[in-house]
């Protein structure tokens, strides 16, 4: 009786160490394939200061306005607008005075009013000053803003100057657009049972603008400026 009371203890320890062991490696299991059932942003935000972005967009248009805009033209300067869309942002707003403020930087000048500045030569061997206007559009992707920017002659729109850019789509950017926040966490397992199929439908995380209708015809200059 007493053989078969040490064997039970024995092997109920047994036992009680084989789940302790499976229960470890399956923890280890977890860990090491990334599974463990948590919350957590799926990506790190991308925090790049917006003002550098657009600094260096505002640098790259100078450097190709230096060879081809002739000295002392004027540059007026319209407001970049979002592609689609007559609505005006606070975003808009922000990136055409940081783009434009490092044109003017670089000793360009940036005018309100182009029909009050000299259109004479400085020199005889120069050409003389064009009227020109730097004007931009943008579209607001999942991570990213896509925004181009380029200057142009007033008299034929050739484009003197012009750049393609990405902002990174993030809280600072967001505050400054009409997108309703996401708190941008999400199951890293499925928590909600079996998959069903949905039909698909728009992320509350993208901006619901309502397209313009009267400026639909194709191109960049009408992308740009219109």
């Amino acid at each position: 009786m007493k053989g078969r009371t040490i064997s039970l203890i024995l092997a109920l320890a047994a036992l009680l160490a084989l789940g302790a062991c499976s229960a470890g490696y399956k923890e280890r299991t977890l860990d090491y394939l990334g599974k463990r059932p948590t919350t957590g942003p799926f990506f790190k935000e991308d925090n790049t200061p917006m003002v550098e972005l657009n600094y260096n967009a505002g640098d790259q248009i100078s450097n190709q306005l230096e060879e081809r805009l002739p000295p002392g033209s004027p540059i007026t300067v319209s407001m970049f607008r979002l592609r689609g869309s007559t609505l005006q942002t606070d975003f808009a707003k922000v990136l055409t005075e940081q783009v434009a403020s490092r044109i003017a930087q670089k000793g360009f000048a940036i005018v309100a009013d182009s029909s009050r500045f000299p259109l004479a030569a400085l020199d005889e061997d120069l050409a003389p000053p064009e009227k020109c206007v730097l004007a931009g559009a943008y579209s607001v992707g999942k991570e990213q803003i896509f925004v181009t920017a380029a200057v142009s002659t007033v008299a034929d729109g050739e484009i003197l100057g012009s750049w393609d850019w990405t902002v990174p789509l993030n809280s600072k950017t967001k505050a400054l657009l009409p997108i309703k926040e996401d708190p941008d966490i999400y199951p890293m397992v499925n928590t909600s049972g079996p998959y069903e199929k949905r039909t698909p439908t728009q992320s509350s995380a993208q901006p619901q603008y309502v397209p313009d209708q009267f400026n639909n015809q194709p191109g960049f200059e009408q992308d740009i400026m219109n």
